[in-house]
């Protein structure tokens, strides 16, 4: 009889090599019906995007067979975090042990899987285009190093299960927190777990800062009590991952601090106002980044944004909420004034799109609480440009400004309260797009 160590990797591979027979298939089928060569090409894409998860989750897998295994939740730290969250495990927690490479892969790999086939690859360039990101920056690259470099624990959202590395010893308090926090997630996946498909940017930005939250809180009063009880406790060390987020984009540390930060808060600010409060929170959660920016402010998700209409089928749409805007902002320099300007955030979306066969284009429209506001963020957008484009001269309403990559920037004003912003390879695409949609 085989072993599982040895059934396991035959398993997944017969089931990855039935997944290409399958999709060699379909490839057929479409291709015969469609007969439209760039319709093929990104089926193509597509399919080889979808193997790249298989194989990686293949691969993350083979590792556990060979060598990984469950590590035993200590029942005192079970029952601990069902008594500070009144709710039960519907199942036992399941946290593995895995290799710290081996945990880089599968980070890698969950992220893909998370934001489905191009999600990330669409974001990568969306984001540069919008200008989250600058040219050198690889998104996915960075969202893993960060999860990945100098960890001892991780929660996997997409499996509700929790991973310890290597470097994790259990005598240790650092290591005890690590694994509380993973626990604690585990215990609120089970609970109130995702919804099926996913939400948008800003909707799991807000639930990830809740549950992140959640779980950083736990960890702090852990590390509280043991203080009380030891005079001293020595904090993990953090140097190699402080390392790390030097080397990130603003954007990505930004994205990485705010559930630990913003979210602790959140949650902090909810349990000051009784038990039940976060329990409602997370039977309800919010929906947007500036509940969790704004705690105790009624903030209801938006409704879809109406946007102009593009020639050919966009790749993607998307929100990027309060946050997404307040980083935008932060980028110019004046913090101050970007989280004045993001807290008058009301709504927003952009479209990223194909301008031609090889080239995209975005458009981003911004809704703000009132005209004065819109005008202040109008100021903004114009100045970005300016910067962006290494202009002297801050450029006028409805003006495409030419950027040293050939492309074009333009700022419009759509309504008393909408302001967008374009960045396209074509003038004409810019001008036929300016002050158009629906308000």
């Amino acid at each position: 009889m085989l072993s599982p160590k040895t059934l396991l990797p035959i398993l997944i591979g017969t089931a990855v090599g039935a997944g290409g027979i399958f999709q060699g298939l379909q490839w057929r089928a479409v291709g015969g019906s469609a007969g439209d060569a760039g319709g093929l090409e990104n089926q193509l894409r597509i399919a080889t995007e979808e193997n790249n998860i298989l194989r990686r989750e293949n691969e993350s897998l083979r590792s556990l067979a060979q060598g990984g295994g469950e590590v035993s939740v200590p029942q005192e730290l079970v029952d601990r975090v069902e008594k500070e969250f009144g709710l039960r495990f519907k199942s036992t927690p399941v946290v593995h042990r895995i290799s710290n490479d081996d945990l880089r892969e599968r980070i890698s790999a969950s992220f893909e899987s998370g934001f489905g086939p191009g999600g990330l690859d669409y974001r990568q360039e969306a984001y540069g285009l919008i200008g989250w990101l600058m040219p050198e920056d690889k998104l996915l690259v960075q969202l893993t190093a960060v999860r990945s470099v100098g960890a001892r624990g991780w929660f996997d959202g997409e499996t509700g299960e929790g991973w310890l590395t290597d470097r994790f010893q259990m005598e240790n308090v650092p290591d005890q927190a690590a694994l509380l926090r993973v626990v604690v997630r585990i215990l609120l996946h089970q609970n109130f777990p995702p919804p099926p498909e996913y939400p948008g940017d800003d909707a799991a930005r807000a639930r990830e800062a809740l549950h992140q939250g959640a779980a950083s809180a736990s960890e702090a009063k852990y590390y509280a009590e043991q203080a009380r009880m030891s005079g001293f406790i020595p904090m993990a060390d953090t140097s190699e991952t402080e390392r790390v987020m030097d080397q990130l984009s603003p954007f990505i540390q930004e994205l990485t601090m705010f559930p630990l930060t913003d979210g602790a808060a959140y949650v902090n600010a909810l349990k000051g106002e009784g038990p039940e409060k976060l329990a409602d929170a997370l039977r309800n959660p919010p929906r947007t980044t500036k509940a969790i920016l704004m705690p105790g402010s009624d903030v209801n998700e938006p409704e879809l944004l109406g946007m102009p209409a593009v020639e050919m089928e966009p790749f993607m749409s998307d929100r990027a909420g309060e946050l997404g805007l307040r980083l935008w902002l932060e980028a110019l320099g004046d913090a101050g004034a970007a989280l004045e300007i993001s807290s008058g955030w009301k709504n927003d979306r952009y479209l990223f799109f194909p301008e031609s066969e090889t080239q995209s284009a975005v458009v981003w429209d911004v809704v703000l609480e009132s005209k004065e506001v819109a005008d202040r963020f109008q100021e903004a957008a114009l100045n970005h440009v300016s910067a962006t484009a290494m202009k002297e001269d801050v450029p006028a309403l409805d003006q495409p400004v030419e950027a040293l990559n050939k492309r074009f920037l333009m700022v419009s004003r759509v309504g008393d309260d909408r302001v967008r912003f374009l960045n396209t390879v074509k003038k004409e695409t810019a001008l036929g797009l300016k002050g158009s949609g629906a308000p």
